[in-house]
């Protein structure tokens, strides 16, 4: 005889097969020919066949972090999942890697069927984007794991680039420019520090501060979607050396992590003028200048690395983007990155 005691305990396993079934059209809007059907099987399954022989195989995973926190309070569940997709995408492409396919992983205290749902139309308008597929995903009732009301978004992505095409530490040279693409505000890092300064988890009103010289308000910005770069970049993908995605850490322990240590990013502060939202947060918490460039991205939201005689046709391209910087040498006893 059926019970229900898995259900009293948290876990509504009739609730989560209902919002499986309502999630398939939007999954399925994200596959293409290299998608092999595998309804109800234990794994996505995905044909190499169209990869060159030569080709790497480049996977990455990551997490919106505490921006749930923030983008929840808002009711902006579908933000979350863009932001999942395209920092994975993000994370893909300083390797040389396109995306290939995405699984994500949806936890929650209690199963939300909106969330859900708004999340996953997020994760497939993002990955549709970029001609990435949906294959797989788990979505997970912790009851005792997360408090009520709270919920995690991970990601999952897989990429390939062929060998040839691979962009390493050994492509960066003296004398090469930094080319800066900028953020859309920021991004999914940094969040624990702004709740904290703006105790956001116990004055969600606070979200509605007005940050001066825009039209949005604090939980607007805060909240806006993790920007994609590879449609971006795609025009001139060949010509650069290479990529740093500026992730938490910032430009400090980020770009190094793109070229020997043997070398220096110099980068030009005044090239860029830093954002309303990050001169509101560094006025609001009091924080340090040099911890902002630590914690945050500082509207730098991805950097190219490109041989002195491309960047400024890549800056004719590409309006946006901006010379943030350049290659030189450095001694053992010297920092990786100077902002001057």
């Amino acid at each position: 005889m059926m019970t229900n005691n898995y259900k009293k305990s948290g876990v509504d396993l009739a609730k989560s097969d209902h919002i499986k079934d309502k999630l398939i059209k939007s999954i399925i809007s994200t596959h293409n020919k290299n998608v092999i059907s595998n309804s109800d099987g234990f794994g996505g399954l995905f044909s190499g066949q169209s990869l060159d022989k030569n080709s790497v195989i480049v996977s990455t995973t990551d997490s919106v972090g505490t921006k749930v926190k923030v983008s929840a309070k808002l009711g902006l569940h579908k933000n979350l999942g863009i932001d999942i997709v395209n920092h994975c995408i993000n994370d893909l492409i300083p390797q040389g890697a396109k995306p290939l396919f995405f699984l994500d992983y949806l936890a929650f205290a209690s199963l939300n069927e909106k969330i859900v749902l708004d999340v996953v139309e997020g994760i497939s308008e993002a990955c549709s984007k970029v001609n990435c597929a949906v294959i797989g995903g788990e979505t997970a009732t912790l009851p005792g794991v997360y408090n009520e009301g709270d919920y995690d978004v991970v990601g999952f992505m897989v990429g390939s680039v062929t060998k040839g095409n691979l962009k390493t530490k050994d492509n960066v040279k003296e004398g090469f420019k930094l080319v800066a693409l900028p953020s859309s505000g920021l991004h999914t890092n940094g969040f624990s520090l702004v709740r904290s300064i703006f105790d956001i988890d116990n004055n969600v009103k606070n979200l509605s501060l007005r940050v001066p010289n825009e039209d949005k308000n604090l939980g607007e910005l805060l909240a806006e979607p993790h920007r994609e770069y590879l449609t971006t970049i795609t025009p001139f993908f060949e010509d650069i050396k290479a990529i740093s995605h500026i992730t938490g850490g910032g430009l400090y322990k980020n770009l190094p992590r793109v070229f020997n240590s043997n070398l220096q990013a110099r980068i030009y502060k005044k090239s860029w003028e830093i954002s309303n939202l990050f001169k509101f947060i560094h006025q609001k918490g009091n924080i340090d200048e040099k911890e902002m460039f630590d914690v945050f991205n500082m509207g730098v939201g991805l950097v190219m690395i490109v041989d002195s005689n491309k960047s400024e046709d890549i800056l004719e391209k590409c309006p946006e983007a901006w010379l943030l910087g350049e290659i030189v040498s450095k001694t053992s006893n010297q920092e990786s990155v100077v902002i001057e």
